[in-house]
């Protein structure tokens, strides 16, 4: 399978869920590291996730929280220290490019876009573009229907997912031409997954809770009943666990043309 069709071909008949790391397979290794990357490339995840933010001088790095404090313990905003700075704290943390470099090619990505201020946004993604190459491997997460539009205007080859809170907007999104809806875990029964595929929206669940402890954490069980419920993508943080969970269904086909 190649990277590309995760994100743009249509889902085939019994076909089972995408299977992705969160922040890389995050329980292997540091979130969003070359070594987390690694790991969940090595254990067969169907794609990873990385968080993307823009330091004070305008360099898009590879990190998840607006500050420093729970990784560095600084206070520090990440778009209140340059680039050389926040490598001198943490010597290992990638640009988004760099990131791109190391898996692009081998897995799909999706980069959760964590940089909403309009003229910033289309500063990285000016940034980004030449490590994207020419295939859709990769893909954008959106918080606003304002960044998805920014995304679709910049880089209209690579597909648009949305991370909204509001579902009432992926409709909109849809419209846009976006092709992916994300829902968490306790917003995702059955119908809520089959109502975005009805849209012609492709319905990734993130497991857990949006807490720094919760989110990507699930249990055996939970996996396996969320994977009933046929959503097209599931993330979590340990892919291994995932991936059992998935290999322990039985096949069973989508819920509608459009899922």
């Amino acid at each position: 399978m190649s990277p590309s069709s995760i994100w743009t071909r249509p889902r085939l008949p019994g076909e089972p869920a995408f299977i992705g790391g969160h922040r890389g397979a995050s329980t292997k290794a540091s979130e969003n590291s070359r070594d987390a990357f690694e790991q969940a490339i090595a254990s067969g995840a169907d794609f990873i996730e990385f968080d993307w933010r823009l330091t004070r001088d305008g360099v898009p790095v590879v990190f998840h929280d607006e500050t420093l404090e729970r990784l560095h313990g600084d206070a520090r905003a990440i778009d209140d220290i340059d680039h050389r700075d926040l490598c001198a704290i943490n010597p290992a943390v990638l640009t988004v490019p760099e990131a791109l470099a190391i898996v692009r090619g081998r897995i799909s990505v999706l980069l959760d876009t964590k940089v909403t201020v309009p003229k910033a946004l289309s500063h990285g993604l000016g940034l980004i573009a030449p490590a994207l190459g020419e295939d859709a491997s990769v893909a954008f997460g959106t918080r606003s229907l304002a960044a998805s539009q920014a995304v679709r205007q910049h880089l209209p080859e690579n597909p648009v997912l949305g991370l909204f809170r509001n579902d009432a907007d992926y409709a909109d999104l849809r419209q846009m031409g976006g092709t992916w809806a994300r829902l968490w875990e306790d917003d995702a029964p059955r119908e809520a997954i089959e109502r975005l595929q009805r849209m012609g929206l492709r319905c990734i669940v993130m497991v857990g809770q949006p807490t720094h402890d919760g989110v990507g954490v699930i249990t055996p069980q939970a996996m396996a009943s969320l994977l009933s419920r046929q959503p097209d993508a599931v993330m979590l943080n340990d892919v291994e666990l995932g991936l059992a969970a998935r290999s322990a269904l039985p096949v069973s086909e989508p819920n509608s043309p459009g899922g």
